[in-house]
């Protein structure tokens, strides 16, 4: 019997390195291309925060290696080729500083390639998010054409109107899933966020640094202006360091000097971009800050760092809880933080968030227990673990035995 088809299909690149949710459905796709399946995945380049290199040059530093052409469509248009884990990519080039406008710039030449998929891979399932009208209407040309459509919740932003042209919903945790079955009345599946070990695990954990990644509001960044203030003035030695997202290491200095505090001049503060491969970031990670004022629908940062031994501390919001488990430390934010805050904090707000980090930093002890429970909750979600149940849920979509049983070799 022929293996099962599959299509991961995204308005944004699966190599997205500021986006949690695309990063989780190239994973997945992986996951199955590991499992048997014939994976291929039709995507842009579009990032959701700012990345410092041109696409190519970003999966290079990846150790990728992609071809560029031309559209077969559109001589236009440019198109960067590769295989990775198992997945055949065709990533259509939006224009540079155009990405969310790229359905009206390349939209056309997308659709010509998603039109050879469908006559020529002819996916069993369609792998997908997305609520534009465009969206919709992929979805219901891959569905006429007979695949199943299977739409992944990352995020809460359907609660309000369920998507259309759909054979299945799924999601990352019971938070999200319970959410999402209470406003529509529908059946939610879950499967657990996959950690493929490729490009996220580090060899060797050398524990330095307190991470705190997107220094957005809805990530608690009012919260840790005022963490890093405290922490600078109480513990100078201990390192705190910024990762790039869809927010600027520009926003958390505003708002320090919205607080009365120029942030710049603690030499404890440190800031990088975001980097092609986690595992450069979490192989120095101690402790992962997670402040987050929204309900996240999983906390993949938070797993990415545990699974290296990184502890996280995060907030009692969402489905953070959830995911960290008895691997992590949460706790509640200050009153009246939510996400529509936008003054500072007063600077006394950090001291519970402060306390914690002095204690993994100084008490050996205490942190080596920490980051062995942070490694056991993160084992949860490797291919060896997750692998079975999506081959077993997505075999069943399909409508064929994929050989579920079957351990992933990564």
């Amino acid at each position: 019997m022929t293996a099962p088809r599959l299509l991961l299909l995204l308005g944004q690149s699966p190599f997205d390195p500021t986006s949690g949710a695309a990063q989780s459905m190239r994973q997945t796709a992986e996951l199955l291309a590991d499992a048997g399946w014939s994976v291929r995945c039709l995507a842009t380049s579009g990032c959701e925060g700012p990345v410092d290199a041109d696409h190519a040059t970003m999966l290079l530093r990846r150790g990728l290696s992609p071809s560029s052409g031309r559209s077969f469509a559109n001589s236009g248009v440019a198109v960067l080729e590769l295989t990775a884990a198992g997945v055949h990519h065709e990533i259509v080039l939006s224009l540079p500083g155009r990405e969310r406008l790229w359905e009206r710039d390349v939209g056309a030449a997308f659709a010509a390639h998603l039109g050879r998929l469908v006559d020529g891979f002819r996916p069993d399932v369609v792998l997908t998010f997305g609520g534009d009208p465009a969206d919709e209407r992929r979805r219901e040309r891959l569905r006429a054409a007979g695949a199943k459509i299977v739409f992944a919740l990352h995020n809460l932003a359907y609660l309000g109107h369920r998507p259309a042209h759909c054979d299945a919903f799924l999601a990352p945790t019971e938070f999200v899933a319970s959410r999402y079955r209470t406003a529509w009345a529908t059946e939610i599946a879950v499967l657990p966020t996959v950690i493929v070990p490729d490009g996220v695990v580090a060899p060797a954990h050398d524990p330095v640094f307190v991470t705190f990644v997107n220094p957005e509001p809805a990530k608690g960044l009012w919260l840790v202006a005022r963490i890093a203030q405290r922490l600078a003035e109480r513990r100078p030695d201990i390192p705190l360091l910024v990762v790039d997202g869809r927010a600027t290491a520009a926003g958390l200095l505003a708002a320090g000097r919205a607080g009365g505090e120029d942030l710049a001049r603690h030499a404890s503060l440190m800031f990088t971009p975001a980097v092609p491969r986690v595992a450069d970031l979490w192989s120095h990670c101690r402790i992962v800050l997670v402040p987050s004022v929204v309900d996240e629908a999983a906390g993949r940062v938070a797993l990415e760092a545990m699974i290296n031994g990184a502890v996280p501390v995060v907030a009692n919001r969402g489905a953070l809880p959830e995911t960290v488990g008895s691997g992590g430390i949460v706790l509640p934010l200050p009153d009246g933080y939510g996400p529509v805050t936008n003054t500072p904090l007063p600077p006394a707000a950090a001291d519970p968030w402060v306390d914690v980090i002095e204690h993994l930093a100084d008490d050996e002890a205490a942190y080596a227990r920490a980051s062995l429970a942070a490694r056991e909750i993160a084992t949860r979600h490797l291919p060896a673990v997750t692998g079975p149940r999506y081959a077993a849920w997505f075999g069943a979509m399909s409508g064929r035995s994929t050989g579920g049983d079957r351990e992933p070799g990564r």
